[in-house]
């Protein structure tokens, strides 16, 4: 009997460990229902824990209703994007392709016929990609083999080497709702007696922000934009064109998605307004998908997340579809 326990316990303790190092595995449990998504109230209420901004984030379901239209969609976005959030059904192209924007894409197959690539990013990353270098992120594959270098008989080792993430293990084991309302007696005493929240998260007007976007530094809202940098942002985007014309994209978007942050400090003369300036500088050759009108006339982010609500979702894929229908008849 003893040795029973002891192997379950050593099995169960693997097990455990194991989906610190598995995102598959806790991606399929999370799926079917055996464990909880410790994302389901938002991101900055999972770092926050305060209870005023749990609400559960709904899935939107977008999908596109007329007939698709034979061009292919390739899409270099971000977390506003991801395929968890808006899949290949909610847009207007027959064909649909997406990687992130900041992870490189190598040996990119293009599909014969119409298609448009369009590149969105959060706000508070855009000058880190763009500042200094037109983006160059996807690449098509070399028109020659490459020599494969010879491999030393200890490289297997690497091979071996297990990609345990500390913060997935606590997500596993400490996601439940019991556990949250603890961790919600916790932060709310915090805040209440010692006015301290999360060092990543901002409270901005009662509402929860990222705190990289206050904080010093090239993410922050309130870090200077000279237009020299604004000049030199704005020739990397057309640069980034025609790079990707010439690649055989028919035409190439650009998307920059207000932070939460930066659509509660429109008046504040310390805002950069980099997204305004960026839009509507003349000499900018690259067509823009905008929300920035749009985001200012109503609140469309969730309320314990950085990320969109479904309606400001929806503005954003129209105007994508719209694009799409665009170049189809051209």
């Amino acid at each position: 009997m003893g040795k029973v326990l002891k192997y379950t316990v050593l099995v169960l303790a693997s097990f455990l460990w194991f989906l610190g190092c598995s995102r598959a595995t806790v991606v399929y449990l999370v799926d079917n229902d055996y464990i909880e998504d410790d994302f389901r109230y938002g991101d900055l209420y999972r770092l926050s824990n305060l209870g005023e901004y749990r609400e559960e984030v709904k899935k939107c379901g977008q999908v596109y209703e007329g007939q698709k239209v034979p061009l292919s969609l390739y899409l270099a976005g971000d977390s506003f994007t991801e395929l968890g959030r808006i899949g290949g059904e909610a847009y207007a192209a027959s064909h649909f392709e997406r990687s992130a924007v900041n992870t490189p894409a190598h040996n990119l197959v293009l599909k014969e016929g119409k298609k448009i690539l369009v590149i969105e990013s959060v706000e508070r990353h855009f000058r880190e990609r763009f500042a200094t270098q037109p983006w160059n992120e996807w690449s098509l594959p070399p028109t020659t083999v490459p020599k494969v270098q010879s491999q030393h008989w200890y490289d297997w080792l690497v091979e071996l080497q297990v990609p345990y993430r500390e913060e997935m293990h606590e997500s596993v084991l400490f996601s439940s709702d019991f556990i949250l309302k603890i961790k919600e007696w916790k932060a709310g005493f915090n805040k209440q007696f010692f006015g301290k929240v999360d060092p990543k998260v901002g409270v901005l007007d009662e509402h929860l922000v990222y705190e990289l976007d206050l904080a010093e530094g090239v993410s922050s809202v309130f870090d200077p934009v000279s237009e020299e940098e604004l000049d030199r942002i704005v020739l990397h985007i057309n640069q980034t064109r025609e790079n990707y014309k010439k690649l055989g994209f028919d035409e190439v978007y650009l998307s920059i998605i207000p932070n939460k942050s930066s659509l509660l400090l429109t008046n504040d003369s310390r805002y950069n307004r980099l997204v305004e300036r960026i839009e509507a500088h003349p000499d900018l050759e690259t067509p823009i998908i905008s929300v920035w009108r749009e985001f200012q006339q109503g609140e469309y982010y969730l309320k314990g997340d950085s990320h969109w609500t479904c309606e400001g979702q929806k503005i954003w894929v129209d105007k994508v579809n719209g694009a799409i229908l665009l170049e189809a008849v051209k």
